[in-house]
């Protein structure tokens, strides 16, 4: 775990001293990509990503980060994650559904920031889809010890130096905001 930790801290690091010491990030003129190009790239970098954090707001409104392993992305970019029905993300997400899933890939300098309403889902048969055998030294009885949480996205933010999708001071990341629809 402390492993994991310092990785995530050093990567962060990194894409920090980069984007602070890069001069040439600053002089790229921004060129936007097209919605299904930043989709794309987006898709690209969540698949091969090492790093997968969900954030969650603690009652006391500040975020609290945990490295976690979410199954592939859906086709309509819903975000399907496991965990003990008695966690605390849990409770926080019945509290406050506002929540990110950040994928980082530090072999391409990538990372997509996925932001979106969570809820949590107790369905059997969508509990048996999203399981992993391994899971049953965690979670004995799935039916009581495991639950779902459904990330339905708002925005998805997308940083890549492999594919030039970039960010200074002067501009802001690229996003793809989903429809106001897709939050109900």
């Amino acid at each position: 775990m402390k492993s994991n930790l310092h990785r995530i801290i050093s990567s962060m690091i990194i894409l920090f001293l980069l984007s602070a010491f890069s001069s040439f990030a600053q002089e790229v003129k921004m060129s936007l990509l097209s919605p299904d190009s930043l989709l794309n790239a987006a898709k690209t970098i969540i698949d091969s990503a090492s790093c997968h954090v969900l954030i969650t707001v603690g009652e006391d409104g500040k975020p609290y980060a945990r490295e976690m392993s979410p199954f592939p992305v859906e086709k309509d970019w819903v975000v399907w994650l496991g965990t003990s029905t008695i966690s605390r993300k849990v409770m926080q997400i019945q509290k406050n559904p506002d929540v990110v899933v950040y994928y980082y890939d530090p072999r391409t300098l990538s990372y997509v920031s996925l932001a979106g309403k969570a809820s949590i889902v107790n369905d059997s048969d969508l509990k048996a889809k999203y399981w992993v055998d391994a899971y049953r030294v965690y979670y004995p009885d799935r039916d009581k010890d495991y639950t779902l949480i459904k990330v339905i996205p708002e925005s998805i933010e997308v940083i890549s130096y492999s594919y030039q999708i970039y960010w200074n001071s002067n501009t802001d990341p690229q996003i793809f905001r989903f429809g106001k629809e897709r939050s109900k």
